[in-house]
């Protein structure tokens, strides 16, 4: 073979295993731009703080051995989506009875509903799932989800 060959062969290998090498490894995470977390949520977060305060020391301690490797629970946040439920009669009972478990996204995609099917949704929601919801709260709940526009 002629030398020539053997000295490009050779250096297009060395450009091939540089460029492999280059692509593997540990990489440094892309920057994630901070969102203003809604009101709502870091409501519920000082909350939740603020009960782990007074509770922690005499909570349960929330730690299980499976297969020989231990778990434990080291706290949470909610997630936020930076969407919001637009102002209304009731927002602030939505907001503390059903953003415990559905994000405004979630909610402000559901279809339109009369107020005797979000009657039932919301029924469903306590008798079902057992959603700490007083009955109270019902009225007001189902007045605001009926009132709300489709695609807002």
């Amino acid at each position: 073979m002629d030398p020539i060959f053997k000295v490009a062969g050779a250096a297009i290998l060395a450009g091939v295993v540089a460029v492999a090498v280059s692509t593997i490894g540990p990489r440094a995470p892309l920057p994630v731009p901070a969102q203003p977390v809604p009101a709502y949520s870091a409501a519920l977060n000082k909350q939740i703080a603020a009960y782990a305060a007074v509770v922690g020391p005499n909570a349960p301690k929330a730690e299980t051995e499976i297969a020989g490797i231990k778990l434990r629970s080291i706290g949470f946040e909610i997630p936020t989506t930076g969407q919001a439920l637009p102002p209304g009669p009731n927002l602030e009972v939505v907001s503390n009875n059903c953003q415990s478990c559905h994000t405004p996204g979630m909610i402000l995609t559901q279809p339109k509903l009369t107020q005797a099917e979000w009657t039932g949704e919301v029924t469903k929601m306590i008798n079902v799932y057992k959603a700490p919801v007083e009955q109270e709260d019902v009225p007001a709940i189902v007045a605001y989800l009926a009132a709300l526009k489709v695609g807002q």
